[in-house]
This record gives C-alpha cells, structure tokens and sequence, in this order.
C-alpha cells in the first residue's frame, strides 16, 4: 500500500547550520505531503530559541520534541518522535544530512507495509561541506550538484586524494527515476543506515520502536533495529538512484563497546520486541 504522506523526522543536537540547510531543502522539495518532527537530544536553550522562530517561518508543519542533555540518547528521543508523529508513514534522517529535491517523493512512491526503505547517501568532503553551508542556494540541493560534483572529482582523481577532495560515494547521489523503477525490480536487499530509512509505523510498533538501552552512537538506530525488524518478518527494500542524501563532513563519533555488547544479547536471545521501548514513554 502506498502512502499519501509521510512525518519526517530529524534526529538533531545542536548543528543549526545544518538544520537550516534541511529546512531549505525540504522548502524545495518536489512533494509537499510531509510534517516534520525535529527529535533534539538535548540543545541548548539558545539554540531551541531559535527553532521555536525558526519554525514559524515554514511552509510546512514541524513539531520540536526535546528532552535533557544527559548524554548521547538519541533512541529515546526518537521513540518520543514517534509518539508526536502525525502521519502513518515515517521517514528518518540524521541532522547532518541534507535531503535532494526529490527525497520525500521517492520514499513515499517505494512505501509498502511490511518493507523499511532504505536509501542512499553521500559523504561530503570538508571541503564541499563548507560549500555547503557557505552557498544555500536553491540549486545545492539539485541534481546538477550532484553531477558539477562527479565532473569535479573525475577532473582532479590523478592529482588529488579525492576522497578529502570531493567526498565518497558520489554515486550514490545520481537520481535517475526511470534507472531506480528499472533496478527496483531487480536491487538486493540493502542494510539499513540510521540516517536514512522509512518505514510505516504500525511495522515499527510490531518491535516497540528503538531500543533506549543502546545509549552510544552506532548499532542501536540502525543494526539492532533492522535485526529486530527481520525477526518479525518485516524486510529491506533499497532504492538507487534516488532517496539520496548529501551527509555533511564530521569527525566520527567515538563507538561504544557497550552497544556490542547489548546487540549480541539481542541476537543472542531473538529479544525482537524491545524491553525498553516506545511503551516505556506512553503516558
């Protein structure tokens, strides 16, 4: 069954200049039937300050659910997001990562219950992630970026480490609607990248949502979830070609032994439903 519109919801701590930027993509996306739920891990006042102005200032509907700044928990406070959701179709994205124009189009047009969707990303340079945030410009988020992106890198491969050049996995952010309907038919089952899936959310309650005992990056948003998912029946479906995402440069996150070991016990004990999940948080 294909969904008419879709929530889409934003992990995010802190990063406004990229917030803004996914604001300004999501302005110029091609389908317009999303509401957006930003899921903040605790920023500072200043800064939700400025999201409560922000927001009024949009042509589309953003509800800000935050909790305290007690450390990394994303998981819980995406299971919050959840519970504030206005739509039946959910789609997630990290707060470092900016949608192309036709994102929201392309989830929506591969929802089906019982498949999480999982699409693409491209990892941003330093240097294209300042461009970035130094443009904003309607175009940044096209797919002529994309392609000035790919000329650029074919351009200086032999002279430069073209992954501090341009970035990785550039191809990723080809969108090509009729080669995506094409390889549809045919694409494998892909994994799930945390920060950018969707999925219905009657699937998602068949697990009680994340897992809040993962309290670390890695593993908790998107291996255990996707494990848990499988167990229950529901499957990855990928999408090329479209549903891509520009992931803008950053440091990698410290990874947490911690969240091994909890997704072993998870596999382990086939725990497909979470002990401390989305009922944890229903009042």
């Amino acid at each position: 069954m294909k969904s008419k519109s879709a929530t889409l919801i934003i992990s995010f701590y802190n990063n406004k200049n990229a917030l803004e930027l996914i604001f300004q993509s999501l302005t110029e996306q091609w389908n317009h039937d999303f509401n957006v739920v930003v899921a903040d891990d605790g920023s500072k006042e200043e800064v939700k300050n400025w999201l409560s102005v922000k927001v009024e200032q949009l042509p589309f509907s953003v509800t800000h659910v935050w909790h305290e700044d007690k450390g990394f928990r994303k998981n819980r406070i995406l299971n919050k997001a959840i519970l504030a959701s206005k739509s039946d179709y959910l789609i997630f994205i990290d707060g470092d990562c900016v949608p192309q124009h036709g994102f929201v189009r392309d989830h929506l047009q591969a929802a089906e219950r019982g498949t999480v969707v999982c699409g693409r990303r491209v990892e941003l340079s330093k240097k294209y992630t300042d461009l970035l945030v130094k443009t904003n410009k309607k175009s940044t988020f096209s797919h002529k970026y994309m392609l000035s992106m790919l000329v650029d890198y074919l351009v200086n491969r032999r002279e430069k480490n073209t992954t501090e050049y341009t970035g990785k996995h550039l191809k990723n952010g080809l969108c090509l609607p009729w080669l995506q309907r094409l390889m549809s038919i045919s694409s494998k089952p892909r994994s799930i990248i945390g920060c950018n899936f969707s999925i219905h959310k009657k699937d998602l309650e068949r697990i009680n949502g994340f897992d809040m005992n993962y309290e670390a990056p890695a593993v908790g948003e998107d291996t255990d979830i996707e494990f848990r998912l499988k167990g229950v029946g529901v499957r990855t479906k990928a999408i090329k070609f479209g549903a891509a995402l520009l992931h803008m440069y950053h440091h990698e996150l410290p990874r947490s032994s911690t969240n091994k070991d909890i997704y072993h016990k998870t596999v382990q004990e086939e725990a497909f439903w979470a002990s401390n999940g989305l009922d944890k948080l229903k009042s």
